[in-house]
């Protein structure tokens, strides 16, 4: 085989880290988000997206593509979200098969209660582990790999490494 089919033992290592780091964070952020503010991660994260959107609405797919989840599984997910009252649903005017999901008052107070357990686990859990300059790698890294891998989601493209100044 070509030296090319392989990863270096740095590179080897820091890929299996990525990996364990992230199921291990992942599964952490989402029990404590589920222990003490009755949501999980994916919730969490579908709430953020829309209180960071005009209107607190987006379309369901700009709000797929954002919290990179599929199509029937953010449908499922908005489902649940809407019989707690936390999104709402509604056509769009222009065009009468698209569908917004809508962030309500209810789920905002439920997103800023939960905001205080995110923020300490991702704190403690992570940036605690990390200076300045690694943040500051760590960003470089994966905005890179969004880049290469969504380059033509918007809903992503403050995390691009080259795109962070773009409208």
């Amino acid at each position: 085989m070509a030296e090319k089919d392989f990863l270096d033992a740095d590179q080897e290592r820091a890929w299996r880290a990525v990996l364990k780091g992230h199921a291990l964070l992942v599964g952490r952020l989402d029990s404590d988000l589920r222990e003490h503010a009755d949501m999980s991660l994916i919730d969490y994260d579908v709430l953020v997206q829309l209180s960071e959107a005009p209107e607190r609405r987006l379309p369901m797919a700009d709000l797929a593509r954002a919290v990179v989840y599929s199509r029937s599984g953010l449908t499922r997910l908005v489902d649940s979200l809407e019989r707690r009252s936390l999104v709402t649903r509604e056509r769009s005017r222009s065009d009468r098969r698209s569908w917004y999901a809508v962030l309500t008052d209810d789920g905002l107070t439920a997103l800023e209660a939960a905001w205080p357990v995110h923020v300490a686990g991702v704190r403690d859990y992570f940036a605690a582990h990390t200076d300045p300059e690694q943040a500051r790698t760590l960003a470089t890294v994966f905005g890179a790999v969004i880049a290469e891998l969504a380059p033509d989601h918007e809903e992503l493209r403050h995390y691009h490494p080259d795109q962070r100044a773009t409208p």
